[in-house]
């Protein structure tokens, strides 16, 4: 069991202000600061330094995180191994296009053995990887970017990210210049997504930005978006299962500017998430 003032620790890490880390834990501001300089006397190092007025978080701070939270994913592990049943629950994350496009075969595999029972959060990179941190999902199915020295991980696999259009779009099936791409109504993901990250680093690298495009547009949601863009004329960026998703859709490419983005188990101990991902992650059998 983890010392309690590890509690306030990663309230403060989250917070990042003495002040609102102490009324979430219902604690006086000296008592904050007497658990951190506990924690650092006990560790031998500074966990939280202030540039001016500015708190930030020392190297160790980050490296005291990934402990905690894979000492966390094992404790859990471990009373779940006191309990003698067959049933198995996980807790599973997978951001939008993987939710959506590409984990539906898995589930349904999963949940073929009545002992087994899920709970899946579909969200953006951002708030999975602030659950995963909070000891709220067993690990998650990632896309795109994000801190793979923060967050022990392994590569699922690389999917093309490609240009969508509607079928009877100009572009649809072709290789197009960027600059013809900037003349283009375009819709993204909003911020957080690894998905808009992704695009965002791909035209920065060759010294634009989105609001080089005629119209840029964000929607969180891909119903929405590809609805949008089979029926109201508009382009995005995505992987190829969005594409394949409908019949309406199209994929382009932008000459120069291939990508591969990389979809990423992403979990908190690498210790005991092995064999939680193999039962979940298991071939789908072909339909009767």
């Amino acid at each position: 069991m983890l010392d309690y003032r590890i509690d306030t620790f990663l309230t403060l890490y989250e917070e990042m202000s003495y002040r609102r880390t102490a009324e979430r834990l219902n604690m006086t501001q000296p008592g904050v600061t007497q658990h951190i300089q506990y924690l650092e006397r006990c560790y031998g190092v500074k966990l939280f330094t202030y540039n001016g007025r500015q708190l930030g978080r020392t190297p160790e701070a980050e490296r005291l995180k990934c402990h905690v939270d894979a000492a966390r994913a094992a404790e859990r592990a471990l009373r779940l191994s006191f309990t003698e049943t067959d049933t198995v629950h996980l807790r599973v994350g997978a951001t939008k296009t993987i939710g959506e496009f590409v984990i539906v075969p898995q589930i349904r595999e999963y949940l073929r053995q009545e002992s087994h029972s899920l709970e899946l959060v579909v969200d953006n990179t951002e708030t999975l990887l602030s659950l995963l941190s909070r000891g709220e999902l067993d690990f998650a199915v990632i896309e795109g970017v994000f801190d793979k020295e923060k967050y022990p991980h392994h590569l699922f696999k690389r999917e093309p990210f490609v240009g969508i259009c509607g079928r009877t779009h100009p572009f649809a099936g072709k290789v197009v210049p960027l600059e013809a791409v900037f003349g283009e109504s375009l819709i993204v993901r909003e911020q957080g997504s690894g998905t808009r990250r992704l695009l965002q680093q791909a035209v920065e690298d060759r010294g634009y930005g989105l609001e080089r495009f005629y119209r840029c547009s964000s929607v969180s949601n891909f119903s929405v978006i590809c609805e949008l863009v089979a029926k109201n004329g508009a382009i995005t960026f995505a992987y190829e299962p969005v594409a394949r998703s409908r019949d309406d859709l199209a994929t382009f490419l932008v000459e120069d500017m291939t990508i591969h983005g990389e979809f990423n188990f992403v979990y908190a101990n690498a210790d005991i998430v092995g064999p939680q991902i193999e039962t979940f992650w298991a071939e789908p059998q072909a339909e009767a």
